[in-house]
């Protein structure tokens, strides 16, 4: 899943559970986001730079079990207003669903390998080409990217996020009006 997708669904998600619950904390959305992003945050400047090119492979650390056990765990020791990115961060595994790929999931417990994205040629070569074939050859794929943008939209839609003042607000405190 691409990153703006994984952004409106978590925020999609937490404004109809915060006015379903209203004992939920308050949150920033922007530092919500930032947390429902933090796995790709962290491994794809490192693929980018160096994993991709050598094992072909963009999904590494950040996106293991281990990692998310980590959080999880640190978390329990912060406040409870820090679960609603806790909740942001491990959303992350359940969108990109992660659980399907076990050299990564389950490293190091599988092996010291990450899961490589299959090998078809030149444009294997470049992170941002994989991306292209894997979105071309998959079109079940654009169904959950079409979900996000359907969430994005009811977003801007529902705190008119298309005024200026509204959409500044937000972007200067993390907060909707």
């Amino acid at each position: 899943m691409l990153p703006p997708s994984h952004i409106t669904y978590t925020l999609a998600a937490y404004d109809l559970l915060s006015r379903r619950f209203a004992a939920l904390p308050k949150v920033d959305y922007r530092l919500l986001a930032v947390a429902a992003t933090g796995p790709d945050l962290i491994d794809k400047p490192l693929a980018a730079l160096y994993f991709y090119r050598r094992y072909k492979a963009a999904v590494l650390f950040a996106h293991t079990l281990l990692v998310h056990l980590a959080v999880f765990i640190v978390a329990i020791w912060r406040k409870p207003a820090g679960w609603p990115y806790l909740l942001a961060f491990n959303g992350h595994a359940l969108l990109d669903r992660l659980w399907l790929f076990h050299d990564t999931w389950y490293w190091p417990f599988r092996g010291w390998r990450f899961h490589v994205w299959r090998k078809t040629g030149s444009e294997q070569g470049h992170i941002g080409l994989a991306y292209w074939y894997t979105f071309t050859r998959r079109p079940e794929l654009w169904i959950w990217e079409v979900g996000g943008i359907l969430a994005g939209l009811w977003l801007v839609w529902r705190y008119r996020l298309y005024r200026f003042d509204r959409l500044w607000f937000l972007l200067r405190t993390g907060r909707v009006r």
